[in-house]
């Protein structure tokens, strides 16, 4: 029978409820390799056994293929063999199946981390076998065979562990080195224990913001908990801050730093690689990085703020975060203009339109360059016409029927965050922004835009033109604006 006939029913529901749903996939594809090891863990498990409780070696073997329903050791170490020699493909039906009550001798528990509660109950009930086969305690069994396959001393060590009391560090930091250090990428690497209470934490606090009240008090006091417990839990440390920062109290400001400070310890002195967002275990750190940038903006030390986000670019490139679209206006309200404009260098080719030809608009008068300026300002106009909202400060001054955005929506709560004190804060910018809002063929183009939008977007087939028609009529406008520059 080959393997691409198999189909593992009963052999794939019995690791899926021991929550090791990989071991049916190793199984299947090295059977030789997998059966040698289960053959050596239950040579393990009937040698603990019998110096536990005295039984010699023949005995112990029998119970415990008894105890993983087989009728004897013989049966049992000969169904292996057929495991450990046969072509995968040529491996009886129901071979797999017949291994279902000895997957859990194929768990190897990490010591610092707790059992999911069915591994734990399967270990329990291995050990209740084994001590009803050999008449003994149970107690005694599970603390001489279980525990033992656990890495502990006692089975009672093994139910009460929890990654809350691991000793071993819970981040290091590991360096892929470049050509230079410019090429050099890190990322954090994180302890079995760490893994645990990250999915913890998700499960306790991810949503936090549409949380009733008790229940955000009961994430924070779970995050406190863990943070008095492990100091070193960078992830709980991102949450508190942000908990507080919600919250607005003083203290999260320290508490972000504190544990940037933290995981930057771990980095080698001085390192000058990236951090790549690309590394999901690097993501806490960008965000402690983007929360401290906010709160530098929010107390009004934008030198701080614009210095955090040069770095977090420098990091990452590839900025997932969008700093690229915040650091041009922090340097605008700065008044650092010349800086603004060369910040935009970091806005991609495909950040056209939208909020980005806002934020080049902006940086583009501040130079003095009143063309760009019209084009950049006319162009978010065309792609996102909710500006018009943002830029007169006018409640509903879009038409009835038109929610402002045209297919993408972009973060609208950030950049209003960032833009409106760089849009107060340049002279004479809001003042030219209006009056263009104003201009008769400004008005005649966004009114023809919309009309040609509303007639085929989501009209299915009686939609009248398309998106390429779209673009094409607002490159028209685009260029009579443009050429409007000095009328």
């Amino acid at each position: 029978m080959s393997s691409s006939q198999y189909h593992p029913s009963r052999f794939a529901v019995a690791t899926s409820a021991l929550g090791a749903g990989g071991l049916d996939f190793w199984f299947l594809h090295y059977p030789n390799e997998q059966s040698q090891r289960l053959t050596a863990r239950l040579k393990l498990a009937a040698k603990l056994l019998g110096k536990t409780t005295g039984l010699g070696h023949s005995k112990a073997l029998e119970a415990v293929a008894q105890a993983v329903r087989f009728p004897s050791w013989h049966a049992l170490s000969s169904h292996l063999i057929v495991g450990e020699t046969s072509p995968k493909d040529q491996l009886p039906s129901g071979w797999f199946d017949a291994l279902g009550g000895s997957l859990v001798l194929m768990l190897h528990p990490e010591d610092e981390v707790a059992l999911p509660k069915q591994q734990l109950q399967a270990f329990e009930q291995f050990g209740q076998t084994l001590a009803m086969l050999t008449d003994q305690s149970k107690q005694v069994v599970l603390d001489g065979v279980p525990a033992v396959l656990c890495g502990a001393r006692s089975w009672a060590e093994v139910c009460t562990r929890t990654p809350l009391k691991a000793r071993t560090p819970l981040y290091t930091f590991l360096v892929d080195e470049g050509v230079s250090t410019s090429t050099t990428v890190g990322h954090f690497d994180e302890s079995p224990a760490c893994t645990q209470l990250i999915e913890e934490l998700d499960s306790v606090w991810q949503g936090y913001g549409e949380f009733t009240k008790p229940q955000q008090r009961k994430a924070r006091a779970w995050v406190e908990n863990a943070l008095a417990a492990q100091p070193g839990f960078l992830e709980a440390g991102l949450a508190l801050a942000w908990i507080q920062h919600d919250a607005k109290e003083p203290g999260a400001a320290a508490t972000a730093s504190r544990f940037i400070k933290q995981a930057e310890a771990l980095m080698p002195p001085g390192y000058k690689g990236k951090v790549a967002w690309g590394s999901l275990t690097n993501r806490f750190y960008h965000r402690l990085l983007w929360l401290r940038m906010i709160q530098h903006h929010e107390i009004g030390d934008l030198v701080g703020a614009c210095k955090l986000a040069r770095r977090m670019l420098r990091l990452n490139p590839a900025d997932n975060l969008g700093v690229r679209f915040v650091l041009p206006l922090m340097q605008l309200e700065l008044g650092d203009y010349v800086a603004a404009s060369r910040a935009t260098n970091w806005l991609l080719k495909d950040d056209a339109g939208l909020t980005a030809s806002a934020i080049r608009a902006f940086c583009e008068f501040a130079g003095g360059n009143n063309a760009l300026f019209r084009r950049e300002l006319a162009l978010c106009l065309f792609s996102l016409p909710f500006m018009r909202l943002f830029l007169s400060n006018i409640p509903g001054s879009l038409p009835e029927g038109d929610d402002g955005f045209r297919c993408v929506k972009p973060d609208m709560e950030t950049f209003s965050t960032l833009a409106w004190p760089a849009y107060n804060a340049v002279p004479g910018l809001r003042a030219a922004c209006l009056k263009m809002l104003a201009e008769p063929l400004v008005l005649q183009a966004e009114g023809e835009l919309r009309r040609y939008w509303m007639a085929f977007w989501r009209k299915g087939t009686s939609a009248v033109g398309n998106w390429d028609g779209y673009n094409a009529l607002s490159t028209r406008w685009l260029g009579v604006c443009e050429r409007c520059a000095n009328h």
